[in-house]
């Protein structure tokens, strides 16, 4: 039972409250993702069935349509060919009892409203009125009793035989009326009408052409299968394109899908509020019972880490002053002594002399190395007052102005803010040196030295970029940690102390790399007094 309970303390451990709390909200989430997901499905189904639907109601409509459209269309052939046959046959018999001539032949038409009239005689001879009527091709006499049909000229022609010959009288009238209404009738009238209905893309009938008279007054116009609906988009716009088989035809209608879409937006709109909601109460919830939680934890982090500056800062400062005591003040008696050594014994000899000047440069190096150190250890208070950095930059370059000479390192100067801003000059001024010496020290055999100074927004920014810079390019940024150097001569504090007096002006200095081996250091002050961010 112990371990039992033991083992139950460590997961209730290793599960914090704030972590079961988010996979209880997880959990209702995934629920209402899949309630959602089913109602979405569930009237995108109610949407595809009514559009079958009323696919199958069109489809039955077309059908009735067309056989309406067959049945007139019999109907209509029969009062043209009775009216005409009689026509032809009544102007039979009267060219029978006396010949008709050309204008008589016209009159007659116009009066009974015939197109034309053609008199074909056994011997040969033939009247036509009017005159200049001309047949879509050279016809004597056709096929008797039937009707010819010339839908691109609107004619339909009727011819009836003689009955002492080879001949026939040829009557025509101009069907455009009877071609109106039967189009207006017509399967084609009925298609784009059901187009027109609100909700309709398009209706298309493909394979019409298998369509014959007997297959659709045999009643096989029928819909052999069910319809088969999708989902497609058309110019932008979703279409439910449903397909449904009537005999050897098939009739292809696109309903307008967007009422659809505008339904799933909304039920989505409204899962996304609803989720939204659940998460943001879910993750405040986990938030609040995670902060309650590591609170302590935090604190107790925040006070080790600045205990642990306090003993930084502390032994830094000790271990400065204990330099400053132990070594500086030693270091100066012996250069004082070594000096006078120096001027005072006539009897040395040339070698003893150039080791006693080798003897005062390390001390010289040596005092610039615990300077160095005692400078980094003191935090920075800045004396701020109005300043021009172009001015501070000319005087440094004056006083680099032979060694630049004497190395044949070329200084290109670009000054286009000229305005004070507010900053220490004794600090600033040591920055730029800073940056002018390892400009000149990275380039011992020659090169250059771009300086610019501009306004950047609300910083002045004061950039050197110099070549001879050979370290990768993710080594860069450590030029600016302390005791970071590439040299054989040097404490590698000179750009750590500038970075530490330019944050005491509320700036910040970058480092890039703009060309291989070109370094740019990038020096931003901030054209206004603002709070410093000491390191």
């Amino acid at each position: 039972m112990a371990d039992e309970s033991g083992r139950d303390r460590g997961i209730s451990r290793r599960v914090p409250a704030w972590f079961g709390n988010l996979l209880v909200f997880s959990a209702l989430l995934l629920m209402v993702v899949s309630y959602f997901f089913f109602q979405t499905s569930k009237a995108q189904d109610v949407f595809l069935e009514d559009a079958k639907y009323h696919t199958r109601l069109l489809a039955e409509a077309v059908r009735l349509n067309a056989r309406g459209a067959l049945l007139s269309s019999g109907v209509i052939d029969a009062i043209l060919k009775t009216f005409l046959a009689n026509s032809a046959s009544f102007v039979k018999y009267l060219d029978a009892v006396e010949p008709f001539s050309t204008q008589e032949l016209t009159a007659f038409a116009e009066e009974v409203g015939l197109s034309c009239i053609r008199i074909v005689r056994a011997d040969g001879t033939v009247t036509q009125g009017p005159s200049d009527w001309c047949p879509e091709e050279d016809m004597q006499c056709p096929t008797p009793r039937q009707l010819m049909h010339f839908p691109s000229s609107h004619m339909t022609l009727f011819a009836t035989p003689v009955l002492d010959g080879d001949g026939c009288v040829l009557v025509g009238i101009d069907t455009r009326q009877i071609d109106k209404l039967q189009e207006e009738i017509g399967l084609a009238q009925v298609l784009k009408t059901a187009e027109g209905l609100p909700g309709m893309k398009y209706v298309h009938l493909r394979n019409e052409e298998a369509l014959d008279r007997e297959t659709v007054l045999a009643d096989q116009f029928r819909s052999t299968s069910s319809p088969a609906v999708s989902l497609k988009e058309q110019q932008g716009l979703p279409i439910a394109e449903v397909r449904l088989r009537l005999g050897g035809a098939e009739l292809v209608v696109g309903a307008d899908a967007r009422p659809l879409f505008i339904l799933q937006q909304r039920l989505w709109r409204d899962f996304f509020w609803f989720a939204a909601t659940l998460v943001t109460t879910g993750v405040f919830l986990s938030w609040l019972l995670y902060r309650w939680q590591t609170s302590h934890l935090e604190e107790v982090q925040a006070y080790e880490r600045r205990l642990s500056k306090q003993r930084e800062e502390a032994a830094l400062g000790r271990a400065a002053a204990a330099i400053a005591h132990e070594i500086r003040n030693p270091l100066n008696t012996i250069g004082m002594g070594i000096q006078r050594l120096q001027i005072e014994a006539q009897e040395l000899s040339r070698e003893h002399y150039e080791l006693i000047g080798i003897v005062l440069d390390a001390l010289k190096r040596t005092n610039s190395t615990v300077t160095g150190l005692l400078n980094y250890s003191r935090p920075p208070r800045p004396k701020m007052r109005p300043i021009r950095l172009d001015r501070l930059l000319d005087d440094i370059l004056i006083l680099y102005q032979k060694r630049l000479d004497q190395l044949g390192i070329e200084v290109y100067r670009k000054v286009s803010f000229d305005r004070e801003i507010q900053g220490d000059p004794d600090f600033l001024r040591q920055v730029i040196d800073n940056l002018l010496r390892n400009a000149v020290e990275a380039q011992p055999e020659g090169g250059y030295v771009d300086i610019a100074i501009e306004e950047k927004g609300d910083f002045t920014e004061l950039r050197v970029r110099n070549g001879g810079f050979s370290l990768p390019a993710e080594d860069a940024e450590l030029i600016l940690a302390p005791y970071f150097t590439t040299k054989t001569r040097g404490t590698g504090l000179g750009l750590a102390i500038s970075e530490r007096l330019v944050k005491a002006h509320g700036g910040r200095i970058e480092v890039s790399l703009p060309l291989e081996d070109a370094l740019e250091i990038r020096v931003y002050l901030p054209k206004q007094d603002r709070p410093s961010s000491n390191a």
